[in-house]
């Protein structure tokens, strides 16, 4: 951001042990989709939370990553009574499970949640731990959340997640603070269900709520059995039911080119937003007609649509942030998530930033967050470069 950050006065206390390894290749730190979700070991979910709320933020012209004192990924946002809430995946609790090891997620059963009322100060809100809420998941990865007022007279707030890379999971609260509640007990979304026997990997969700109230969800990841590397075909939507924990269509695919993971919507000027991670795979084919190239490797591109439902109806519009590592910091996989708050579009997104500052390189990310220029009228992301 172009805010310079000021001096918060309390470091939340934590004993974090610093190791250091060899260069490592950017691909090594992407979640393995082919072989099917993760398998973990039973861990607990670390408290990451002290009676100091206050986030360390060191003074200086440098203003990502957002907090220095936690590892954190795949950030969403949601805003309640001028706050904006920030939740990411909990790369910490891998880091203080197995402090030795690179970053390969299965430890990881939680979300840390931060807020902001100026995008400068941030708070620490405490942290979801999923595994305790619901115990069946395997892991809880790249949270989405969206909110609605409704006819209680509550904000209610839903928060989907990735359970492994086996499906989608959502959770509820009446605060986005909590407490959270798991209102299915099971998942909403799991590979293999009718309609996803080509969606080998369904996680990474995107939600959202157009103006007409209604919801939808986004996901996806690996390759389909007819799909290639141009085109996996594994991109899927669904609109939600009136409830917003069940599904209340067929499956959708989203032709995206260049597919990896980090699936996430929008709905802006009457359009719907569909937000993606590229892969690492060679550029070598190109069919869309219009006057943008491919996507850069690992970069985050996007479409737009009226009609999600309609495949055909998507249309690739181009790249909107390239990989860090295209900008002198190291390479990783990226997830993003763009939030309209007090009248300015910011780009929240994850690097690896502050693991090299702590002399790490295992691939513990950590959130930022940049401003961002969007053309409402026309559903346009004007690109955007990572900063530090």
């Amino acid at each position: 951001m172009k805010t310079k950050k000021s001096l918060s006065a309390i470091i939340i206390a934590a004993a974090l042990v610093l190791s250091a390894c060899g260069s490592v290749k950017p691909e090594d730190f992407s979640i393995g989709t082919d072989s099917g979700p993760i398998k973990t070991s039973e861990t607990s979910a670390v408290s990451f939370d002290t009676d100091n709320k206050i986030l360390f933020k060191a003074e200086n012209e440098e203003n990502n990553p957002l907090i220095t004192n936690l590892f954190a990924a795949d950030p969403t946002s949601v805003e309640d009574n001028g706050r904006l809430y920030v939740f990411g995946t909990a790369d910490e609790q891998q880091y203080r499970t197995r402090p030795k090891s690179k970053n390969t997620y299965e430890s990881i059963k939680s979300f840390i949640i931060i807020s902001t009322e100026d995008m400068v100060n941030w708070r620490y809100e405490g942290e979801i731990d999923t595994k305790e809420i619901a115990p069946w998941i395997i892991a809880s990865w790249a949270p989405s959340v969206v909110s609605r007022e409704e006819s209680d007279g509550k904000t209610h707030f839903y928060l989907y997640f990735s359970n492994s890379g086996a499906g989608v999971g959502v959770l509820t609260a009446t605060d986005p603070s909590g407490p959270w509640s798991d209102p299915l007990g099971h998942p909403l979304v799991s590979a293999g269900m009718e309609g996803l026997e080509n969606c080998p990997n369904p996680f990474d969700p995107g939600a959202c709520i157009d103006d007409d109230g209604v919801g939808w969800l986004s996901f996806g990841g690996g390759k389909a059995k007819d799909g290639s590397d141009y085109m996996p075909g594994v991109a899927r939507v669904v609109r939600l039911g009136e409830d917003m924990i069940s599904l209340n269509s067929d499956f959708a695919e989203v032709k995206t080119p260049y597919f990896f993971e980090a699936s996430e919507l929008n709905f802006i000027g009457g359009k719907y937003v569909y937000t993606y991670n590229t892969s690492w795979e060679t550029r070598s084919e190109w069919d869309y007609d219009l006057p943008v190239l491919y996507p850069p490797a690992c970069s985050m591109a996007y479409l737009t649509t009226e009609t999600p439902l309609d495949t055909d109806s998507w249309q690739y519009q181009d790249y909107y942030l390239k990989n860090p590592g295209e900008l002198g910091m190291e390479y990783s996989n990226n997830h993003t998530h763009l939030h309209k708050f007090k009248d300015k579009y910011y780009l929240f997104y994850h690097t690896l930033v502050l693991q090299k500052e702590r002399g790490i390189n295992k691939g513990f990310r950590a959130l930022s967050a940049d401003e961002v220029t969007v053309d409402e009228e026309n559903a346009v992301i004007y690109k955007c470069d990572a900063s530090r």
